[in-house]
């Protein structure tokens, strides 16, 4: 039965990377972290649709460790399906492993990595979602108890939380403020989500309107400003956790 689920779901992340925009072919010669590899043609590619613990902080050895035992030495294919480039200049794709799977699904599997997608670059995020839920439930890797990831509730973000987080709560009221939308959550002190107007329509276009999540209980993710408040522009930052 687990063969059988595996080998479905390798077919359809296979499918779906088919359909993306297919890119450079290199062998990795060099992982310089969980979500950063350099190709022996000098590229260097930042997988797309997720990120890894930085460099000194908890599970960063363990991240790149995982990354480099997947795709160290091998030959690989890009595929992009959004922006290309990062400001660094380095390659935004989905990495195909040849013989070997879908690196960024082979990571969140195991619990090394997490969602992290962008309004200009969201290819594979339903895959990559669901794989990473999976980890999360069977606190895999990084999820694991005392883990380096984990889901906030509401009233856990403070000043010392600010950057990339996972929080969970209800909405306990909606908010026009005319440049955008605001949520706010119960029991949240000082955290807020800020929907800018440009997003909205496309929030709703996916089922995610914002006054349709009032009273309901969502699962956010992106970057906490130092105001507490998270910036939400597209609509695979926002999981509805509960139902009517």
């Amino acid at each position: 039965m687990l063969a059988a689920t595996l080998t479905l779901s390798g077919c359809g992340e296979g499918r779906a990377l088919d359909r993306l925009a297919a890119g450079e072919h290199g062998r990795v010669a060099q992982v310089r972290s969980g979500d950063v590899v350099v190709l022996d043609t000098g590229l260097v590619v930042r997988l797309a649709g997720l990120q890894t613990p930085h460099e000194g902080d908890p599970g960063a050895d363990e991240a790149t460790a995982a990354l480099a035992g997947l795709v160290q030495g091998k030959a690989v294919q890009l595929y992009y399906g959004g922006a290309r480039r990062d400001p660094f200049g380095r390659a935004l794709a989905q990495v195909r492993i040849t013989g070997g799977g879908w690196a960024q699904g082979e990571m969140l599997r195991a619990g090394e990595a997490e969602v992290r997608t962008f309004a200009d670059n969201r290819a594979m995020a339903r895959a990559m979602l669901g794989d990473e839920a999976r980890a999360r439930i069977a606190r895999r890797g990084l999820w694991r108890p005392g883990g380096a990831y984990q889901v906030r509730l509401p009233g856990e973000v403070d000043r010392s939380t600010t950057g990339f987080q996972l929080v969970e709560g209800r909405v306990s009221k909606v908010t026009d403020a005319g440049q955008g939308v605001y949520l706010d959550f119960e029991g949240a002190g000082g955290f807020a989500a800020q929907i800018p107007r440009a997003a909205v329509l496309d929030l709703g276009q996916a089922g995610l309107a914002p006054t349709s999540l009032a009273t309901r209980v969502v699962r956010l993710c992106g970057v906490v400003g130092w105001d507490g408040v998270m910036r939400i522009d597209h609509p695979e930052q926002i999981e509805v956790v509960d139902s009517k």
